[in-house]
Parts: structure tokens; sequence; C-alpha cells
């Protein structure tokens, strides 16, 4: 019961607080939409609704005999899952706070980047991020987050086949 309301009033959150949608008025969007296929925000409604469900079910412990319990194997994919969702739900709070900026807070819906300002900056660049550079630099950290996750995983599967050949023996 508290896994559901939980899920529940943070669905309720991300929807109402974090992406300024859910209201009655709107047919459940919010005023100003910046996608044009209102479609997009129903199916990611919905989506975020599954997905904080299927997160909340890895919180089961492993062998609770839960029926809904979900198997090892598709751990992998549940994370992928919830990072997709967050993914998702970055999207739309951007949107939320752009939205909202333009109405409430700026007298211009454009906003200037802070090389667009004029002002100099007290510290100096040692090196300009360019082109090549800057692709080599995020493949790079991407080869590195990769290789990292890959590390962890191979290490808690040889953690849990030698607890399980622990256990086995006993």
């Amino acid at each position: 019961a508290l896994f559901v309301s939980s899920s529940l009033y943070s669905f309720w959150w991300d929807v109402v607080m974090d992406w300024g949608l859910g209201r009655k008025d709107h047919w459940f969007l919010g005023p100003r939409l910046m996608f044009p296929i209102r479609s997009y925000y129903y199916g990611v409604m919905v989506v975020d609704l599954v997905l904080r469900f299927m997160w909340v079910l890895t919180l089961l412990p492993p062998q609770s005999g839960a029926k809904f319990e979900i198997p090892q194997y598709l751990t992998a994919v549940t994370m992928s899952l919830e990072l997709m969702r967050r993914t998702l739900w970055g999207f739309f709070r951007l949107e939320n706070e752009h939205r909202n900026n333009t109405e409430q807070y700026r007298r211009v819906s454009f906003v200037p980047l802070h090389f667009n300002t004029g002002h100099g900056r007290k510290y100096s660049r040692e090196r300009e991020h360019v082109g090549w550079s800057v692709l080599a630099e995020v493949l790079g950290v991407t080869v590195l987050v990769v290789s990292v996750s890959t590390a962890s995983v191979i290490a808690a599967q040889r953690a849990s086949r030698s607890a399980s050949d622990d256990a086995s023996e006993l």
C-alpha cells in the first residue's frame, strides 16, 4: 500500500508540479504547450505512471515470494526504462520552466546565453572546446561510464554466483 501510494503521489507531483500539466480546465494539460500534438503529453503521462510502478517493483527484495516480482534477467531492462523515464521527466520539466520564465518572470521569450551578454568573465579560458574535441570528450566520457557500469554488473554477478555457491554448499 505504501509503494502504491508513494508512486501515485510521485506521479501526481511529476505531472502537476514539475510539468505544469493536469489542469482540468485545459483537458488535463497546461494553458500553453510547446509541442503541437497533444497526444504526446497524454502518452508521456501514461508512460510516466507505468514506469513509476515498474521502478517500485525493483524495491521488492529478491525471492520475496511476491507474484509480481521482476525476474533477475530483467533488471537491466528495468534500469534502462527508469533512465528513459527520468530523461522524459527532464524534457518536460525544462519545458515547464521555459514556459514559466516567459510567462511570469521575463519580458521576452528569448533567454540569452552567458556568452551573448557582453560581460567579461573573471576567469581566463585555457582551452577552447570546439568541433571534434567536444565530440571526442563526450565519447570518452561515454566509454568510461559504460566501462564502469559493465565492470560493476560483472562484479555483482560474480558476487551473486559465489554467494549462491556458498549457500548451496551448506
